[in-house]
């Protein structure tokens, strides 16, 4: 007969599993990766810098993440994520017409990029200035954003689009306004009252609705 294994519980250290314990520093790690990337650019940060603001020592970064990209990646798509939570509950309460999905889309979308500048520019700035292997992270965001648009706020979409099957190129469209203007507001450091260019890219949607 085959002995049983020897299988014993790994300790708990105050009411928490090792599990629970990693997954709580790969969350300061992220938290302290938003900071890093978004005060000091995505060139400038080191796994050093970023362990400092986490508290935490190399040797706790490299059992999360394989290098500085690797971290990167991992904050982009917490803001993504962000990006989603804000949109999808704002669209999903919104009247189902083209006017009152635009407003809740760029309420949602530019008031979470004006609440948190150090998001606003990992999200639209840094992730610019990554190399060709990366490219592919900013190309899944627009790709979502885009899904968010077409299933989210239909009532966006010209008619004429939808029935001849053009719906995915206008929404990628609007997408790609709304992103660049976003990225300029970013650039100037929120230079323009957000009410502003909210109505100027309401004008935009709502033009292309009709």
């Amino acid at each position: 007969m085959l002995d049983e294994p020897d299988i014993k519980p790994r300790r708990r250290y105050r009411g928490e599993s090792p599990v629970e314990r990693q997954a709580a520093r790969r969350t300061r790690l992220v938290a302290a990766g938003l900071k890093a990337f978004g005060s000091q650019g995505y060139g400038a940060t080191t796994v050093r810098h970023v362990c400092g603001e986490a508290g935490l020592t190399e040797r706790y970064f490299y059992e999360s993440f394989t290098n500085k990209n690797d971290l990167f990646i991992a904050v982009y798509s917490h803001c993504v994520e962000r990006v989603g939570a804000a949109l999808v509950p704002a669209l999903a309460a919104a009247q189902d017409t083209a006017e009152a999905k635009a407003r809740a889309l760029l309420d949602a979308y530019f008031g979470e990029l004006e609440r948190d500048p150090l998001f606003a520019r990992v999200l639209l700035i840094e992730v610019l200035s990554l190399g060709p292997e990366l490219e592919h992270v900013y190309r899944d965001a627009m790709a979502l954003f885009t899904e968010h648009l077409q299933t989210d706020a239909r009532p966006l979409l010209p008619r004429e689009s939808v029935v001849e099957g053009r719906a995915e190129i206008v929404a990628a469209g609007l997408v790609g306004a709304i992103v660049h203007v976003a990225m300029r507001w970013v650039i100037s450091n929120f230079e323009r009252p957000r009410e502003e260019v909210e109505r100027g890219l309401l004008d935009l949607l709502l033009a292309a609705s009709r």
